[in-house]
């Protein structure tokens, strides 16, 4: 919800992307989504919000992410928290990652739902954003998902170069996991296209996954297959070689999958610890845990990234018969609550 959502509008990567762990019957067994696929194929946002900005960003810049943009003070006085009018102020920046919006936000003045994050979960990803072709599109989504109980938590304006802009939160956090939808209508995306990538350094090209820990996945599945997402696909994880705070690892989780946009989605329960997931839950509750990457070499990323300041706090592989490869967790949640995973899949044939 800030001006920068005039580099974006909803559009369609045609990349397959590969991740790890992959389901092979999850065409067969997750239900297929009933909502507006024009609209929710393409995440174009991830929304951070964190206390310190320059802090997180510091660090986040040495990690490798280019071409970070401080947008500085923004008001937002057109806002409407909670049912109540509410202008705020907020410090922004952002970056791009494979035509993806990362947008970081320090709140300064006024009740927002990012003061409420932050007392609730601490730094992290707030909300995944959805954008539409137009402000009717955007108010029958809202309507949409009035009917089925999904409150409003925050909505705005603001004034764009063509028309008038307009954000708003739903609060699908409290039984969705922790997720937050944002959906948008920029009247400037339309005119503008979609955003060019930052240049950043390897392996942050492309987002591949967004990954979420719950206490239920079942719970979260049955939650958006009745608002029309879909249901997940969910199985029983069985890694191999796995290694926890440089020990040999005792996790198990159950995972729930839904890939029906451009990138897939991952529900975490841990089922068995001590893991990363269950520090996570400790720390911040249900919510966005990771971000996913695919590397070419697992070891030559992992030594890099650590001459980077981000050391290897959880990985292992999987062995299936038609997908091999490996997964590494890096220990960036202290610097703005997220973890960044990396990926190798063993290539067909090898």
């Amino acid at each position: 919800m800030t001006n920068s959502h005039g580099r974006f509008r909803s559009f369609i990567f045609a990349a397959l992307l590969c991740c790890s762990l992959w389901p092979t019957s999850f065409a067969q067994n997750a239900s297929k989504p009933t909502l507006d696929q024009s609209i929710y194929r393409h995440v174009v946002q991830v929304g951070w919000v964190v206390k310190d900005l320059d802090k997180v960003i510091a660090y986040w810049q040495r990690l490798g992410l280019k071409n970070i943009r401080r947008v500085g003070t923004v008001e937002f006085p057109d806002t409407t928290y909670r049912g109540r009018k509410s202008p705020i102020a907020v410090r922004r920046a952002y970056t791009v990652i494979g035509g993806v919006e990362v947008n970081w936000t320090q709140p300064l003045r006024g009740n927002s739902a990012f003061d409420e994050f932050l007392k609730a979960h601490g730094d992290g990803v707030h909300h995944l954003t959805y954008a539409t072709h137009s402000a009717e599109q955007l108010q029958r989504a809202v309507d949409g998902f009035k009917a089925k109980g999904v409150a409003v938590v925050q909505e705005g304006t603001w004034k764009g170069s063509q028309a008038t802009g307009r954000y708003v939160y739903l609060d699908t956090a409290p039984r969705g996991g922790g997720l937050t939808i944002e959906l948008m209508y920029n009247p400037d995306a339309a005119a503008g296209g979609p955003a060019a990538s930052a240049e950043n350094d390897y392996p942050f090209n492309r987002i591949v996954q967004y990954a979420f820990v719950v206490r239920d996945v079942k719970k979260v599945s049955e939650y958006f297959e009745r608002l029309g997402f879909g249901g997940l696909s969910i199985e029983r994880n069985v890694s191999v070689d796995k290694t926890y705070r440089g020990r040999a690892g005792q996790f198990e989780m159950d995972l729930g999958w839904n890939k029906f946009g451009d990138v897939p989605f991952e529900w975490i329960q841990s089922i068995k610890g001590p893991s990363v997931y269950d520090e996570f839950l400790k720390a911040h509750g249900e919510g966005f845990h990771h971000l996913a990457f695919n590397v070419k070499d697992m070891d030559e990323a992992i030594a890099a990234l650590k001459a980077r300041g981000a050391v290897v706090s959880m990985g292992g592989g999987w062995d299936y018969p038609n997908s091999q490869g490996r997964f590494a967790y890096l220990d960036t949640e202290p610097f703005g609550g997220v973890t960044i995973e990396l990926l190798w899949n063993k290539p067909q044939g090898k």
